[in-house]
């Protein structure tokens, strides 16, 4: 008996002694683990790993940033999705930072006193559908963020779902620790759309640039701090005086965006008929002018329009090829990682003028499935599209030019032109003017984030500042299905409807044959016993 319980007590023993030694081991370990984080991104697109430029951001910070993020709680996934992302980022940028990123989240739902803390940091809550007990109820909730820096403060007053998070935040201390911003020139004075009209790209640009706008260009030039000049969609053509004022900021070394209308529609006549701008000599001296014609092409975007069905008269939605929805974009940074861009009634550019004085990279283009129309031209959505209405090459669209450019105005007799010749500069020239312009009012429509990226891409770029490009378009993208052909939809609609049918009718064929055959191996087997 006491053999039994010694040996009883030494078994207790041996496996306390085991049990201490795992708890040690697992202690040690997570001591180790605590002092080496390793992190590992799994995503496509290395969603959660900070970026270069991310880096040198959060590396320069030599006081602490503040982040105060107001969340609220018991949200759909997907803004509970957002909100852990948004998290795990700060924590990569406070790694970065070797600390000196300080964050805390904070839910205004909680309390009174903390809602209107975060409505008078400048976070306004939004309305957001949320489903409960199968029901869709409405529910007021707070996803935005104040950033602290010395005695600066930037709010983020909505962090969108699906949205370049690390962008976001890089971007916002970047506002913060910036010293000098570059200045934007827009030009206005010829029925340009004002700034309250492209709120999106305004709201995307004016926390690092000092935007302004720029009138009176044929009496005193532009003004010489302009670093980026953006001409876009003038109504009415420019006078020769303003035109020149233009050609000269380019011959001094001025980077600019031409985003032109060379057609002038009218949906409620259902025509398009050439515009004249007054920029087509420039363009054409430096190398990349805007054809008269419009860019058509199958993958597109739909539009409602009235159509009689029976004695009825239903609204339906129908693709509209002079709305492209284009896709096809070049290797490059400022159109490197574009999702689509959004285009209405755009033109097409003549590449073949361009010298050897200037690189050319075509930006954008068209699909495959796209053709010209010459104009004027019908334009009503009700028309009847062929095959061959699509049958051309793709066509571009937007494209950047680098190098020396000549004056448009360098043989004239009658203008004094300072200068004739350009230092190396950048231009980039947009086939399309409306496809950045929000509206005001009542007509005023949110756009897709790859038209205000496009502009705010190539801003970056011809201000010397491609740092954040790349983060600016890194989110969740679309996969549109490829556009076929009538005849392979067809084949492809009566085959998902037969071939489950052959399947199964074939399975059954196959079964009842093995098992026939079964069967006969039985009868031969019992026959010869």
């Amino acid at each position: 008996m006491s053999n039994a319980f010694a040996g009883f007590l030494a078994n207790r023993r041996e496996a306390l002694l085991q049990v201490l030694l795992i708890a040690g081991s697992l202690a040690a370990l997570t001591y180790t683990a605590n002092q080496f984080v390793l992190r590992a991104d799994l995503t496509a697109n290395n969603r959660y790993t900070l970026a270069g430029a991310s880096h040198d951001i959060a590396q320069t910070l030599n006081d602490p940033v503040t982040v105060t993020a107001y969340f609220s709680s018991n949200l759909p996934a997907r803004f509970g999705r957002t909100k852990e992302e948004f998290r795990a980022l700060l924590q990569e940028f406070r790694a970065a930072a070797g600390g000196n990123v300080e964050f805390q989240f904070v839910n205004p739902n909680e309390g009174d006193q903390t809602a209107r803390e975060a409505r008078q940091a400048g976070i306004r809550p939004v309305t957001v559908n949320v489903r409960q007990q199968n029901k869709m109820t409405q529910k007021r909730a707070y996803l935005g963020a104040v950033f602290q820096y010395r005695d600066k403060r930037e709010v983020v007053p909505f962090v969108e779902t699906n949205s370049a998070l690390e962008y976001t935040i890089a971007s916002t201390m970047k506002k913060l620790t910036a010293d000098d911003k570059p200045v934007l020139g827009v030009l206005q004075g010829q029925g340009e759309p004002g700034l309250n009209a492209m709120t999106q790209l305004q709201n995307g640009l004016k926390g690092r640039y000092d935007i302004r706008t720029i009138s009176g260009v044929d009496t005193a030039g532009v003004p010489p701090e302009v670093d980026v000049l953006l001409v876009s969609r003038p109504e009415s053509e420019l006078s020769t005086q303003t035109a020149l004022a233009l050609d000269q900021y380019v011959m001094r070394g001025g980077p600019a965006i031409f985003a032109l209308n060379r057609a002038q529609a009218n949906m409620r006549f259902g025509q398009a008929r050439p515009q004249t701008t007054g920029l087509e000599p420039l363009l054409e001296s430096y190398g990349l002018p805007i054809r008269t014609r419009l860019v058509r092409d199958r993958n597109a975007s739909a539009v409602r329009v009235r159509q009689k069905r029976g004695g009825f008269t239903v609204m339906n939605r129908v693709r509209y090829p002079y709305i492209p929805q284009i896709a096809n974009f070049a290797d490059h940074p400022i159109s490197n990682g574009l999702d689509q861009v959004v285009f209405r009634f755009v033109s097409p550019l003549d590449t073949t003028q361009v010298d050897s004085t200037a690189q050319l990279t075509v930006l954008a283009r068209s699909s495959q499935q796209s053709g010209l129309a010459s104009l004027p031209t019908s334009i009503r959505p009700q028309q009847e599209w062929t095959v061959s209405d699509f049958s051309g090459a793709s066509h571009p669209v937007a494209g950047l030019l680098e190098g020396t450019f000549s004056s448009a105005f360098a043989e004239s007799d009658t203008l004094s032109v300072e200068r004739t010749k350009s230092p190396d500069t950048k231009l980039v020239v947009i086939g399309d003017g409306d496809f950045i312009v929000n509206g005001t009012g009542r007509r005023k429509q949110r756009l897709p984030e790859g038209n205000t990226n496009l502009v705010a891409n190539s801003v970056d770029y011809l201000a010397g500042d491609t740092g954040l490009i790349s983060l600016r378009t890194q989110r969740v993208t679309s996969r549109p299905l490829m556009q076929l052909e009538p005849t392979t939809k067809t084949v492809l609609k009566y085959l998902n409807v037969l071939l489950p049918i052959l399947l199964v009718i074939g399975y059954g064929l196959v079964r009842y044959r093995r098992n026939r055959a079964q069967r006969r191996r039985w009868k031969d087997a019992g026959l010869s016993t």
